[in-house]
């Protein structure tokens, strides 16, 4: 797989010349950059769901990195970013990092990620190869606090649809009115695109995985509170040594 016929695609929808190249890593022509539509939901909460827009770079032949922004906002806030590798690269990871880890063969195939504004002969092309990727995906500012004018919590970890659930009809179609999109008609042009089975380790929540962010403090004290606690112990042992124990109401002996 070369994600650089996602690049030579995007050309020829941008109307460049049949000769012109396009760097891996620069947006291209007429800002030619990538653009998705898709649903993601939060690792843990299959209900919790949302939409989001992806403004993608082509940086290799294997890897693609994404802004995520959130779609129909004024300004539109930037949730988070999502990385995309493909089956390929994905099938090499250890196992412990697959886990972060989800599959787009169903975005693809449902018609749920989208290209809005790009006709079925340059959103086709661009699909196989979608269709045997996957993506590594965090929401920088936490779902909870949306509606925040900064974002407050900490980063969440997100996944992509399988079937297994979906995002509401509804809310499929909040999105295909905004943009002028189908999802039906999408997932009929797309019927003939071969999906790859789903490498193991992919979508770590179908095996009953909850993986979430937490905050861990890892201080270390420094040299001058590590002398005094070393002080202070040295200074229990002589109490003890030398009698001064004693024994508080809750039993808690002291020295």
């Amino acid at each position: 797989m070369h994600f650089s016929r996602i690049a030579s695609t995007l050309l020829l929808a941008a109307g460049a010349a049949a000769h012109s190249t396009m760097s891996l890593g620069a947006v291209g022509p007429n800002n030619a950059v990538l653009f998705l539509n898709g649903f993601h939901f939060i690792s843990g909460n299959e209900g919790k769901q949302l939409q989001a827009d992806h403004y993608c770079a082509l940086i290799s032949n294997d890897f693609i990195q994404c802004t995520i922004y959130e779609p129909g906002a004024n300004p539109e806030k930037l949730m988070g970013v999502e990385y995309i590798i493909s089956g390929d690269r994905f099938a090499k990871l250890p196992d412990e990092e697959k886990q972060l880890w989800h599959s787009h063969q169903y975005e693809v195939k449902s018609g749920l990620l989208t290209q809005p504004g790009l006709p079925p002969m340059i959103d086709h092309p661009i699909m196989e190869i979608l269709v045997n990727t996957y993506g590594k995906t965090f929401h920088t500012w936490p779902s909870s606090s949306m509606k925040n004018d900064i974002p407050i919590g900490i980063p969440e970890l997100i996944f992509g649809y399988t079937g297994v659930t979906n995002p509401d009809d509804d809310f499929v179609k909040s999105r295909d009115e905004f943009y002028g999109t189908n999802t039906t008609l999408i997932k009929e042009q797309r019927e003939d695109i071969v999906d790859p089975p789903v490498i193991p380790g992919a979508d770590s929540w179908k095996y009953g995985y909850s993986l979430q962010l937490a905050l861990s403090n890892t201080t270390k004290p420094n040299a001058d509170a590590a002398a005094c606690d070393k002080e202070e112990g040295e200074k229990e042992k002589r109490d003890c040594v030398n009698g001064f124990m004693r024994v508080d109401k809750r039993g808690v002996s002291h020295c």
